[in-house]
């Protein structure tokens, strides 16, 4: 559903706060919110809190440890069952569960690797792990993975010299799939630390990347994706061929072996010639090569020495530690003693106990296994990550500053940009916190910000009034889509004689509209063209449909955001059928009972217009009120039944969209909103609708159990601005004459301003 913009507020109770002092305890008011620049804060997590008193009679009432259950399983009731000694906080993601473990709403979970680590960059103490969870078939194996260097044994090499003996010398990379769990940062942590990266500015950071390789190694073989816009990756293959040319197939830029998601083929291309270093799994160099090879190659280390590949401890570029139960520190010691009980008491062969249920859940991802000494969160990541602290670390292309509109989206924000730089995705994200989303529009028309998200309900202001661009569409839910129609709809009148039973009959009647420059007003406007009752040629609707409605209520269109060519005269006419209250009217916020898809159906009810243009999803409840509505459909006829429930709403809606897209400054770079696409389909590769991960943080989804932060929960996917989808081609369509409209006007300007030119310029010849 909609979110108008009138109704953008604050959440009550909630408010940053000291990771120091996570004793105060205490229920907080937010005031009213004020401008907070990212680069002017160091974020802390958004909070929730109840007195201390509170929290010691709660802990008096429930003994049970809470543990952080996913929502979307039924484990929690069998986790819960019978005398259970554990209570379930149900949680979306990793992120939710670190947020309610240093909150104290909860005792422990289960993270990977990588929400440890990025838990670690906000709650660096609070957080512990306390046993280890390993792959059934490695639990010997000390790290999840290690990733190595090998070269030939005749690689010569001189410590500390940077690394010059690569040159020219050829990369053999396993590639990029979304099947395998290396995420770039991974994949590209060799490339990155043995050439100097140079960022040229003319360049996106992706083909940066592509530049620095190429002239640094001079070939490769990088299979797979480069960039998640298959388009893209595959024009950048055909510029950059250098670094296809020791593929097998050096068209399709693949290796024949594919096994191991590219890790043997990358050996492959090392041992046959082509190039002089693979970096790839520790665990397949041991898997490929025969005793009597080991001999013939060494790995290379990350301080520019050569290991043997029969060394009991390897050189390792990356060392992954595996995942972990965690637990908030207070209860870390209690938990362990507690869980080591559970989890390997006497088994019962009838009924699975809870405690049963509870590890049968945990092992989804490990057999657990102790941790032999006690460890902080960081000392267990860094016994193989070099960079624990993602922050600093160096990017090409401009930050990409996402603009927010309260304390928790910028929460969110800040989550996204810290997993970002883990996964190492590039430009760095920043973050912009304003109060509304016209303040985005402002700022970001400004160069302030670069980015948001918005609501399809301003996608005509954000284009027409603040020249913003969409640079991606979100896909939504064929069942959620139903609820963005907008429908024309008609009171229902007692004897059955419709006023109104074409659109070419509107003519000097009243209407009511949700908000001046919203989706019901754009889809209006469109059909009314397409049925030829207003212009097709004219550019000023306004005067359009004053001209065509004897009145109307059009919330907002007296804060017209700068439109001069809307008159006194013609707003008093759009006006004219809004209620007035306490001197003002016309309002697009509450104290207009007509404003909104709600208030526009009681201008309608009450009488005071004819027909009515809402969201479909946004009167719900109005649904089964039978005999009070009947659809004006699209084609210009009423609808076949009475009612807002019809069995194939798509052929009456004016329109069928989406609910939402990204949009940035049309004066913006190629290559920044280039960077900015790139980025968002990047994170929405790992952080979107992974199928079979217990997921970090959902970059759609809820965050700390709240919805539509950043992106509507109802987004299951980006899309670029040439998708086809169909739902996407509708909403382009909405726009397809104001576009032509804006394009005339820019023509025009350009037309006038060359003949002032040139009068001017033969005024001074004279």
């Amino acid at each position: 559903m909609r979110i108008s913009q009138g109704r953008e507020k604050p959440l009550s109770g909630l408010r940053y706060q000291s990771l120091k002092n996570q004793e105060e305890a205490r229920l907080v008011t937010l005031p009213t919110v004020k401008t907070i620049r990212s680069s002017q804060f160091t974020f802390n997590y958004p909070v929730l809190r109840i007195s201390t008193m509170k929290a010691h009679l709660l802990m008096i009432l429930f003994i049970a440890n809470k543990f952080c259950g996913p929502k979307s399983n039924n484990i929690c009731h069998n986790i819960e069952r019978g005398d259970s000694k554990i209570e379930c906080s149900r949680v979306s993601d990793s992120a939710e569960c670190a947020i309610r473990l240093a909150n104290g709403e909860a005792d422990f979970g289960v993270f990977n690797t990588d929400a440890l680590l990025l838990t670690y960059q906000f709650y660096p103490d609070e957080i512990v792990p306390i046993f280890g969870l390993r792959h059934k078939d490695k639990t010997q194996q000390t790290f999840e993975f290690q990733s190595v260097a090998v070269v030939p044994s005749n690689f010569s090499v001189e410590i500390n010299t940077s690394f010059e003996s690569l040159e020219n010398a050829g990369l053999c990379h396993p590639g990029f799939s979304k099947a395998q769990w290396w995420n770039d940062y991974i994949l590209k942590y060799f490339e990155k630390n043995t050439y100097k990266a140079d960022c040229r500015k003319n360049i996106t950071a992706i083909e940066n990347e592509l530049e620095n390789i190429r002239s640094f190694y001079g070939k490769a073989c990088r299979p797979g994706d480069w960039a998640s816009d298959v388009d893209f990756s595959d024009a950048l293959k055909k510029k950059y061929p250098e670094l296809c040319a020791l593929c097998d197939d050096t068209t399709a830029c693949k290796y024949t072996n594919e096994d191991k998601h590219g890790h043997i083929g990358a050996l492959n291309c090392l041992t046959s010639g082509r190039g002089k270093v693979a970096y790839v799994a520790l665990e397949y160099v041991h898997q490929y090569f025969k005793e009597d090879q080991k001999s013939q190659y060494q790995f290379l280390c990350p301080d520019g020495s050569l290991q043997n590949l029969t060394s009991n401890n390897p050189c390792a570029w990356i060392k992954q530690p595996w995942g972990a139960i965690v637990a908030r520190r207070k209860v870390a010691d209690e938990l362990t003693t507690n869980l080591s009980r559970w989890l390997w008491g006497p088994k019962t062969y009838a009924v699975e106990t809870w405690s049963e249920s509870l590890k049968r859940f945990i092992e989804e991802d490990g057999i657990i296994t102790n941790i032999t000494k006690p460890t902080s969160l960081v000392s267990y990541l860094a016994e193989g990550r070099k960079e624990v602290k993602v922050s600093n670390i160096k990017t090409c292309g401009n930050v990409i500053r996402w603009c927010t509109t309260s304390i928790l989206e910028t929460a969110k924000c800040e989550w996204i940009a810290k997993e970002a730089i883990a996964l190492g995705i590039e430009p760095e994200i920043s973050c912009w916190q304003t109060n509304s989303t016209f303040e985005c529009f402002r700022d970001i028309a400004d160069n302030k910000a670069d980015i948001i998200t918005i609501d399809s309900n301003y996608g005509y202001l954000a284009r027409k009034v603040y020249d913003l661009k969409p640079i991606l569409y979100t896909e939504i839910d064929k069942e959620i889509m139903k609820d963005s129609m907008i429908m024309a709809v008609l009171r229902k009148p007692e004897d059955g004689n419709y006023p109104i039973k074409n659109f070419k009959q509107l003519k000097s009647h009243t209407a009511c509209f949700p908000e001046y420059g919203g989706i019901a007003w754009l889809s209006f406007i469109n059909t009314a063209r397409m049925n030829g009752i207003i212009s097709s040629v004219s550019c000023n609707y306004p005067s359009l449909l004053s001209n065509l409605f004897s009145g109307a209520c059009m919330p907002g269109i007296k804060n017209n955001h700068g439109n001069s060519v809307i008159t006194s005269n013609i707003i008093t006419k759009l006006c004219s059928v809004c209620p007035r209250t306490n001197d003002t009217d016309c309002t697009a916020n509450n104290d207009n009972r007509y404003y909104g898809d709600k208030g526009a159906l009681t201008c309608l009810n009450e009488g005071a217009g004819d027909i009515a243009f809402v969201e479909i999803g946004n009167i719900k409840e109005e649904k089964n009120n039978f005999n009070q509505y009947h659809i004006l459909c699209k084609n210009g006829s009423l609808a076949a039944t009475p009612g807002l429930n019809l069995d194939k709403p798509e052929l009456c809606a004016l329109s069928v969209t989406i609910d939402s897209e990204v949009v940035s400054r049309k004066k913006n770079t190629e290559i920044d909103s280039l960077n900015a696409i790139l980025s968002l389909l990047k994170l929405q590769d790992w952080l979107g609708n992974r199928v079979n991960t217990k997921r970090i943080l959902h970059i759609h989804g809820q965050f700390n159990g709240i919805d539509d932060l950043l992106f509507k929960s109802s987004t299951i996917g980006l899309e670029p601005t040439t998708s086809k989808v169909e739902s996407i081609l509708a909403y382009k369509e909405l726009f397809n004459h104001v576009d032509e409209c804006s394009s005339a006007g820019l023509l025009m300007f350009s037309n006038v301003t060359l003949i002032a030119l040139v009068v001017i310029s033969i005024y001074f010849i004279i």
